[in-house]
């Protein structure tokens, strides 16, 4: 393999050690929000060790046809710690943000949707069925009034 072929490789698996860097601290970002169960987070660790070696594998096949060097393991590890080094905590604290941004459009979503659909919709039923309910409840104090008392209790004698 030429030279400046596995410089591109070099490279290209740094890239990759960096977006699997950036794709740990979504997940880290992501448990620190949740807290799930032991159960659920030792799912998602296995699920994301299996999403992190399919992206370094397809970055692998990509990279140089699936040679494995030891040179691309130092590159991933260069790669993740340079991120880790420099802009984890950066990182960590736009995604913090961007969650809130999202917690906060999906709590206006639901505001705009109440506010605008339910709210009159029930406001509309309310004022259509008023009318019936008053009549029914004029009806119920008429039909009360004009009822017979009810018969007396009867005594209960003991036969003789």
């Amino acid at each position: 393999m030429e030279f400046s072929a596995q410089i591109k490789t070099f490279l290209l698996i740094a890239a990759t050690g960096i977006f699997l860097g950036v794709l740990f601290d979504t997940y880290r970002v992501l448990r620190r929000c949740f807290r799930p169960s032991r159960l659920i987070t030792s799912l998602a660790d296995l699920i994301y060790c299996l999403i992190a070696s399919a992206i370094a594998f397809a970055a692998l096949l990509a990279g140089n046809w699936g040679e494995l060097r030891f040179y691309i393991f130092i590159a991933l590890i260069i790669g993740l710690a340079a991120y880790y080094r420099i802009a984890s905590k950066q990182v960590m604290k736009l995604i913090m943000a961007v969650l809130k941004l999202i917690a906060k459009g999906w709590r206006m979503t639901k505001l705009a949707f109440v506010f605008t659909l339910i709210k009159p919709t029930k406001f509309i039923a309310r004022t259509l069925i008023w009318p019936f309910r008053f009549i029914a409840r004029k009806c119920a104090v008429w039909y009360k009034r004009w009822l017979p008392p009810p018969p007396p209790p009867e005594e209960t004698r003991p036969p003789e």
